[in-house]
């Protein structure tokens, strides 16, 4: 009869002390990359954050350079506006009209009656573009019309008279009038007439009153 033999396995190698401290070295120095690549985007996104609000910061401190102009309106009979702007400038290098890389200036207001029959106001820019590029009033500023701290919704006359060039573009140098009209709230009250850039980091704006003829 043959013997037989039960075959045990061989236990694992132990790995050396040497061995475990190299791994060991090796996992820590590929934390310490992981961390630092980690500091590393960390530092960028705060300096991106800080670029930014430095940005904002220094556009909320040229408020004083917003400029204010006065307009008067007038009844849409045929009669134009006055459109001698009276501009007001709190600071000397601050220019009466321009925002950005751009001009506008509030050439006339007419009261008119929109599509609806409800009062309403017609309000022409000379808008001027002094960017490197092909610019319409409609990508390059936002218009803001408030009455009585309340601002005003645009509107349209009718249906054939809509084509007012906001969003035609003009070359680099080139200015043109542009028209809105907007629903007045009553045909008495002063309006505040603001543009400022459309994509910007400054609080800049330009600030037209509207007086209403009374």
């Amino acid at each position: 009869m043959s013997n037989e033999y039960n075959q045990i396995p061989n236990p694992a190698p132990q790995q050396s002390p040497d061995v475990q401290n190299a791994v060991t070295e090796a996992l820590n120095a590929e934390k310490k990359k992981k961390k630092k690549k980690r500091l590393i985007i960390f530092a960028v996104i705060l300096a991106v954050i800080v670029i930014i609000g430095v940005a904002g910061a220094s556009g909320g401190d040229k408020d004083a350079e917003t400029s204010k102009a006065t307009v008067t309106a007038a009844a849409d009979s045929g009669k134009s506006a006055d459109s001698a702007v009276e501009a007001e400038n709190d600071a000397d290098n601050a220019s009466d009209s321009a925002i950005g890389s751009y001009e506008c200036v509030v050439k006339e207001a007419k009261i008119c009656k929109n599509w609806e029959g409800k009062d309403s106001v017609k309000i022409t820019y000379t808008f001027t573009n002094n960017s490197s590029d092909a610019a319409s009033f409609d990508i390059a500023l936002s218009d803001e019309v408030y009455q009585d701290g309340i601002q005003l919704e645009s509107t349209f006359i009718s249906s054939d008279d809509d084509d007012w060039g906001i969003d035609v573009k003009i070359k680099p140098g080139m200015s043109k009038d542009v028209s809105k009209v907007y629903i007045l709230r009553d045909t008495k009250t002063d309006l505040d007439v603001e543009i400022s850039e459309l994509i910007s980091f400054s609080d800049d704006k330009l600030v037209t009153t509207v007086k209403l003829k009374k």
